[in-house]
């Protein structure tokens, strides 16, 4: 087991380094040691397994940041990147300390040593593009508030008329909150912005429950179990929301997907790290008196919606999202968590 900690945390050891946080063999230890004994190997094999397509490096990042843009041009017939960059507009729509003004400021160092000139500078040749980075799209309200301001503010009519494209790129994108936010931006919109939104990411979390034509077969790669009769608890949390009247019919993944394993280590693995991490959230939950209705065993979902949450492995060098088990990020009622976080939890 120790062997296994030591490889996990040198995939992560980065984890907001430099702010006091020292991700070493012993802290996965200290995380994984609040399992019970019988789990702890088991767990720690299986998130080593997923974390490759589950952990993006600040030097991940940096470093393919030229692979990025190179990717965008490509995808929109640029001869060059600096050519692509004479038409595009980085949008900045928030805070200092958020996501994407950290994101931001590395592509900009990245085009001052590459090409001599910063965000800023790009647009030369006129605005054909609005570039809207950021680390996730889960339930994408952040990136639909970001924008329907952005597009407030500059015109509808002026946006359609110049024939801006819109693009995002996410390190992690939500199959869902992506179906939905293409949606709710073309009802604001009557469908104008839409046709001229093109969305990318670098990671796929394919969890949309809906099953149909549009997604036939989704590899469910996020924390979502199947139902157990055995376990009554279940049921009985679900049944304890008086307003959270949405989605219980998804609450539980259908038996029949994914088709094929390709995410955990094996389908039988797979339910088996599902049922201990909700397990395991729906007790350190079962030990708050007063808790907000958005925050779920598996990670906070919109407090409308009858489920566990919404079970992301999302994690970056700089944070996790909070869409991920509470088992990994939260901090208080004495939990350790292996990715401590600011200002979350009670």
């Amino acid at each position: 087991m120790n062997k296994i900690a030591q490889e996990i945390a040198q995939e992560i050891s980065d984890y907001r380094k430099g702010s006091g946080i020292n991700i070493d063999e012993q802290h996965v230890l200290d995380w994984v040691k609040q399992f019970d004994n019988y789990d702890q190997t088991f767990l720690l094999k299986e998130l080593n397994h997923i974390l490759p397509e589950s952990y993006i490096s600040r030097d991940e990042f940096v470093d393919g940041i030229g692979e990025i843009l190179e990717y965008l041009s490509d995808h929109y017939n640029y001869q060059s990147v600096d050519k692509f960059l004479g038409n595009i507009c980085f949008l900045d729509c928030q805070a200092n300390f958020k996501s994407q003004s950290i994101l931001l400021d590395h592509i900009n160092d990245y085009l001052l040593s590459k090409f001599g000139f910063g965000i800023e500078d790009c647009g030369r040749d006129g605005i054909k593009y609005w570039i809207y980075f950021d680390d996730i799209l889960a339930s994408g309200g952040t990136f639909r508030r970001d924008l329907g301001e952005k597009i407030d503010n500059f015109g509808i009519d002026e946006l359609c008329d110049d024939g801006i494209k819109i693009v995002g790129f996410f390190f992690f994108l939500h199959s869902w909150g992506c179906s939905n936010s293409r949606f709710i931006l073309k009802q604001r919109f009557n469908n104008e912005v839409n046709l001229n939104l093109d969305i990318h990411y670098s990671y796929k979390i394919e969890n949309d429950p809906r099953i149909n034509g549009y997604n036939p077969s989704p590899s469910f790669n996020h924390v979502y179990p199947k139902k157990d009769e055995e376990v009554e608890e279940w049921n009985d949390y679900l049944d304890s929301f008086d307003e959270a009247d949405r989605h219980r019919k998804y609450a539980y993944r259908n038996s029949n997907f994914p088709k094929e394993e390709n995410f955990y280590s094996s389908p039988e693995n797979r339910d088996r790290y599902e049922r201990i991490i909700l397990n395991k959230g729906l007790e350190i939950l079962s030990k708050v008196q007063h808790l907000a209705a958005s925050i779920r065993p598996l990670g906070m979902t919109p407090p409308s919606y009858n489920t566990f949450g919404t079970g992301s492995h999302a994690f970056t060098w700089r944070n996790i999202s909070n869409t991920c088990p509470i088992v990994y990020w939260w901090e208080n009622r004495g939990w350790k968590p292996l990715f401590p976080v600011e200002n979350r939890g009670l």
